[in-house]
C-alpha cells in the first residue's frame, strides 16, 4: 500500500487495458497525491479487503488462512514440508533455551534431510494428489533455511519451482539471516508470479524477552527483515510464542499491536513447550518457569487475537504434536483443531472477534 506499489499500478495502467489492484486494507500508506492519481486512473480497479472481509462475513471470528487460500485460489493448496539440513547459525552460541541440540523434531514422513529433496517433494506430492490436491507450496523447515551460500539456495529454490504444480515457497528462517542478495532472488520469483512467503521466527517483539530466550538477534533485526521483505513483495508469516519467561500480559498484547502496525501478513501462534534436553527444561525443574495450562492459553490466544489487526491472517493457533517421549510440559493435548475450536468457542462466548480491541493509537 505504499508509493512504490501504487506507482507501479499507475505505470501498468499505461500499457495494459485493465489493472486490478488488490489490497488487504481499506486505505493506503502512500502519499495523498499518489493515492489521488491512482483513483483518477480509469482503467485501475481497486479491490480492498475483499477475501478477508468475506471470511468475517461468513461468520468466522478470526482470519483463518486456510479459508483465505481457498477463496484466493478457488481450491485447497497443500504445503509440502521439506528438510534441507541447513541447521542453525546460532547453535554455536548456545542456541535458544527452548531448542534441543538436534533441533525441532519432525514427524512428517519424507520430511527428512537424509532423503533427497526430489524424493521428499515427489513422494509427498504423490500422496496429496490422491487426496485431491493439485497445487502446492514447498515449505522449508525445520532450521534456518537461508543459512547457506546464495548460489546454493538459488539452485534449491529454482529446482522446487521447476514443478508446474508448485505455486510458491514458504521459507522458515531467523530475522538475522535474510541478507539482501537472497531477498533479491526471492523478489525475482515474485515478479514471475510466484507466491513467496518468509516464515519468520519472531517469538516476541520485546528485547528483554529475546535476551532471556538467548535468541541471538534483536527486535531491530525483526523490524528490518519485515520491511525488507515488504519492499520486494515478499509476504511474512511471524511465529509468535505466548507464555514466554518474564513476559506480562501487556507485553504479549504489545507484540500483537507492533506486528499489526508493521502490516505483517500472517502469524502462527504457539504455546511454549518444555522439551527434554533444553535449558528451558533446567529452568522448569528448578521452579523458575511454569507452562500455561490449557484454559490460560486459550484465553491468552483470544486476547492476542482481539488486539491484532483483523487483516492479519492466522495460520496456526497451536503446535504440531510434540512426541510424548520428549515433552516435559504442558500435559494438555496441543492438537491444532482442538485448540482452534476452543478459541472459537471462547470468542463466541465473549461476543467478540479478531481485531475487536485493535487500535493504532
Amino acid at each position: 500500500g505504499g508509493d512504490a506499489a501504487l506507482e507501479e499500478a499507475i505505470y501498468l495502467a499505461n500499457i495494459c487495458s485493465k489493472v486490478y489492484l488488490i489490497h488487504r486494507r481499506d486505505s493506503f500508506r502512500a502519499s495523498p497525491s499518489t493515492v489521488e492519481r491512482l483513483k483518477q486512473t480509469p482503467n485501475i480497479e481497486l479491490i480492498l479487503n475483499s477475501s478477508i472481509d468475506e471470511i468475517y462475513g461468513e461468520g468466522y471470528l478470526f482470519a483463518q488462512y486456510g479459508i483465505y487460500v481457498k477463496k484466493k485460489f478457488k481450491e485447497k493448496i497443500f504445503k509440502i514440508p521439506v528438510d534441507i539440513g541447513l541447521g542453525c547459525p546460532h547453535r554455536n552460541n548456545g542456541g535458544c533455551i527452548f531448542c534441543q541440540d538436534m533441533g525441532r523434531q519432525i514427524s512428517v514422513k519424507y520430511c527428512n534431510a537424509k532423503i533427497p529433496l526430489k524424493e521428499q517433494i515427489e513422494k509427498q506430492m504423490e500422496n496429496q494428489k490422491k487426496k485431491g490436491f493439485k497445487k502446492f507450496y514447498i515449505y522449508f523447515y525445520p532450521g534456518t533455511n537461508t543459512y547457506a551460500q546464495t548460489e546454493r539456495l538459488k539452485e534449491i529454490w529454482d529446482f522446487c519451482l521447476s514443478y508446474e504444480e508448485v505455486i510458491g515457497l514458504s521459507i522458515g528462517t531467523r530475522p538475522d539471516c535474510l541478507e539482501r542478495d537472497k531477498l533479491d532472488i526471492l523478489a525475482e520469483y515474485v515478479e514471475r508470479g510466484y507466491d513467496i512467503w518468509i516464515d519468520l521466527g519472531i517469538q516476541s517483539m520485546h528485547q528483554k524477552t529475546l535476551e532471556i530466550l538467548n535468541r541471538g538477534h534483536d527486535v531491530s533485526d525483526t523490524i528490518k527483515a519485515i520491511k525488507n521483505c515488504h519492499k520486494r513483495g515478499i509476504k511474512v508469516c511471524g511465529h509468535i510464542i505466548l507464555g514466554l519467561p518474564g513476559e506480562t500480559w501487556k507485553d504479549m498484547m504489545e507484540t500483537a499491536k507492533i506486528l499489526s502496525l508493521l502490516e505483517i501478513e500472517a502469524v502462527k501462534i504457539y504455546p511454549l513447550v518444555v522439551v527434554k534436553g533444553t535449558k528451558l527444561e533446567e529452568m522448569y525443574w528448578r521452579g523458575e518457569y511454569r507452562t500455561l495450562d490449557e484454559k490460560q492459553y486459550i484465553k491468552l490466544v483470544c486476547d492476542f487475537l482481539e488486539h491484532l489487526s483483523p487483516y492479519v491472517l492466522i495460520q496456526r493457533l497451536s503446535k504440531d504434536k510434540v512426541p510424548e517421549k520428549l515433552k516435559v510440559s504442558p500435559e494438555w493435548h496441543l492438537g491444532r483443531l482442538k485448540v482452534m475450536n476452543k478459541v472459537t468457542e471462547e470468542l463466541r462466548a465473549r461476543g467478540t472477534k479478531q481485531g475487536a480491541r485493535f487500535s493504532i493509537e
